[in-house]
């Protein structure tokens, strides 16, 4: 079953509008990642970070757009992930439901900190981790919204 068809069905049996389930739904997982990504802590490293390497950097990188994926590489940095949460969050404002939204993270290093190739601070990931959490998103969204 396709998540659409998922929330269409919720919809149905809870009167409720699924625009509001999706965006929350998406919304919470999406925090979720934010908070889960780990802030660089080259103490805990094995080596020296990488030429370039800027703490809080991966976190700000979470980039949250409608019907268009983003390509950019942002120079900001984020320590707890508030700013990054407070974008997301002005971007789902803005959807209507319709078309794609995208979330993604385009530094080079992202996903081998997902798999747990360079990660002692989030050796499970960020992505996968948030995503086993997607039943009771959908839960509380319609809690939320009822």
């Amino acid at each position: 079953m396709t998540f659409i068809v998922e929330f269409s069905e919720i919809a149905r049996k809870t009167n409720q509008k699924i625009e509001d389930v999706a965006r929350d739904t998406a919304a919470d997982i999406f925090e979720q990642v934010i908070r889960r990504t780990p802030y660089g802590k080259p103490e805990l490293w094995k080596g020296n970070p990488p030429t370039g390497y800027v703490p809080g950097q991966l976190i700000a990188n979470w980039q949250t757009t409608i019907n268009n994926p983003s390509a950019s590489i942002l120079p900001t940095k984020d320590k707890d992930g508030g700013i990054t949460i407070q974008n997301m969050k002005t971007v789902m404002e803005k959807w209507d439901g319709t078309g794609v939204v995208y979330f993604r993270n385009n530094l080079p290093y992202a996903a081998r900190i997902e798999y747990g190739a360079h990660s002692t601070q989030a050796p499970q990931g960020m992505v996968r981790l948030a995503m086993t959490s997607v039943n009771n998103a959908i839960k509380k969204a319609i809690q939320k919204v009822a």
